[in-house]
């Protein structure tokens, strides 16, 4: 039975993404999310046939997120596949987390390099262990102030999601660096645009007039944008593949950003300061 740690499931794709693996395996799931009233209501309306156990995080906050990690740890001496979904999109106004961290950042990147580092012992103890982060191929507009991370200086919604995504790749490339001698893969993965909260959300309001059309004739449903996810849970990519930027099943090439070693070490030392935490050892 795989142990399965999934965040971001309660709505856009994620709930596809949980439903397809329940249905594929034999598993025990932890799930990580804020609100537990609305999971109860999707798995009353839709049931698992595997036991999952809900655990409060709030993926704004550190110490949520290592109280979090703490109670996986309680549950489980184990865990096989670790899914970093959990993601934001800002709103106009700069929005800081209790960390005094602008949230976008807090969420999209520092919450998945937090939780995969304290969930590192566990991962450690599975069978070929999986790492899955979810990008997106808005990550080829970032734009990278090196003294700024987080935006602060002259916040822009659409800019802090960009750049956060092309943070889930270089964190995707140089975690997979760092466990290139252990049974552990790495990979995240691009869902596509997706029918969800998040794509009206982040919709240009000059552009508003378009939506209709690009939800109805561009948009995936929920369930095409978490296949790959799916299929890189099931392993379909194979035991040696990690480090890579997948989309449609296929590995993909990235922006030149993204495949900057250099920007990866600055964006790893940024995350363990902001953070206040550093990876364990990462030898078998």
């Amino acid at each position: 039975m795989e142990k399965i740690v999934i965040s971001g499931v309660t709505s856009g794709f994620g709930i596809e993404w949980l439903y397809e693996l329940d249905k594929d395996k034999q598993a025990e799931f932890f799930i990580l999310a804020r609100n537990k009233a609305k999971f109860d209501a999707i798995v009353a309306a839709r049931p698992l046939k595997n036991t999952a156990h809900f655990i409060n995080c709030d993926f704004s906050a550190l110490k949520s997120i290592e109280s979090a990690a703490e109670k996986v740890s309680a549950l489980t001496d184990s865990v096989d596949i670790l899914i970093n979904n959990a993601g934001v999109w800002s709103g106009d106004n700069i929005e800081l987390s209790q960390d005094n961290i602008e949230m976008t950042f807090a969420v999209n990147q520092l919450a998945p390099y937090l939780l995969t580092g304290n969930l590192l012992p566990l991962l450690h103890r599975g069978k070929k262990s999986a790492i899955i982060n979810t990008a997106s191929f808005r990550h080829s507009d970032a734009k990278i102030n090196r003294n700024d991370i987080e935006v602060k200086s002259d916040y822009n919604s659409e800019l802090a999601y960009c750049n956060s995504k092309l943070y889930s790749i270089l964190f995707t490339k140089q975690l997979a660096g760092l466990l290139k001698d252990t049974s552990i893969s790495v990979n995240c993965f691009d869902p596509g645009i997706v029918d969800t909260p998040m794509l009206k959300q982040g919709f240009p309001k000059k552009l508003n007039f378009l939506y209709p059309f690009v939800r109805r004739f561009i948009a995936r449903t929920p369930k095409k944008g978490a296949e790959t996810g799916v299929y890189l849970a099931n392993n379909t990519a194979g035991d040696n593949v990690s480090g890579q930027y997948f989309k449609d099943k296929k590995i993909k090439k990235v922006s030149s950003l993204a495949s900057d070693p250099s920007l990866a070490k600055w964006l790893w030392s940024e995350s363990e300061r902001l953070s206040g935490y550093s990876y364990p050892s990462l030898a078998d």
